[in-house]
């Protein structure tokens, strides 16, 4: 894996001092959540490591967006790259949780429910974006820290899973953003 260097904000945050509690995600796992994307062109995800305890998902992720999928390039780190990067480092950070089954609400899908059900039964409830600094495109890395999952229990049953991301490059660039995800057919 790629060395990942702390944003200057998450240097000062305790809980993200130590990125060595977190293991790697395997290639071939990597390969299989993000074949959505690489079937289109827009893998940007190039590693990633997460840890992941009953309510919360940590991970870290270095990307390389060398041209849009979607638009000639704009030189830039912009909304629709964040929400991109957002889902692909969440859809594997999640993945080996549930293989290994660390999260006790979503011990009931197997490898192959949460495949199935990766793109049709994850959706973005809300989002708000900020971008501080423009960020470099070609090389950039993100913290990812979903936490306090709640089961809702409305006329469509859902987990709330509330998360913040940050990215940042080695020039100064940065960019934070809140997602709240609504991961639907739980167990």
């Amino acid at each position: 894996m790629s060395t990942i260097v702390l944003s200057p904000f998450a240097q000062t945050r305790t809980e993200f001092a130590d990125i060595t509690d977190t293991g790697p995600i395997e290639e071939h796992l990597l390969a299989r959540v993000l074949e959505p994307y690489a079937y289109k062109g827009c893998r940007y995800l190039i590693d990633a490591s997460y840890k992941a305890t009953a309510d919360s998902v940590l991970a870290y992720g270095n990307f390389s967006i060398n041209e849009p999928a979607y638009i000639r390039s704009t030189g830039h780190f912009n909304a629709v790259e964040l929400v991109m990067c957002f889902n692909q480092l969440a859809y594997c950070a999640f993945a080996p949780a549930v293989l290994n089954e660390e999260i006790p609400v979503l011990r009931g899908w197997s490898i192959s429910d949460y495949f199935d059900l990766q793109l049709p039964s994850m959706l973005i409830k809300n989002t708000s974006s900020r971008f501080r600094r423009p960020i470099h495109a070609q090389k950039f890395s993100a913290r990812l820290l979903c936490q306090n999952f709640k089961v809702m229990e409305r006329s469509l049953r859902y987990l709330s899973v509330p998360c913040a991301i940050e990215f940042w490059d080695e020039f100064g660039g940065a960019a934070t953003a809140e997602v709240e995800l609504a991961a639907l057919n739980i167990p």
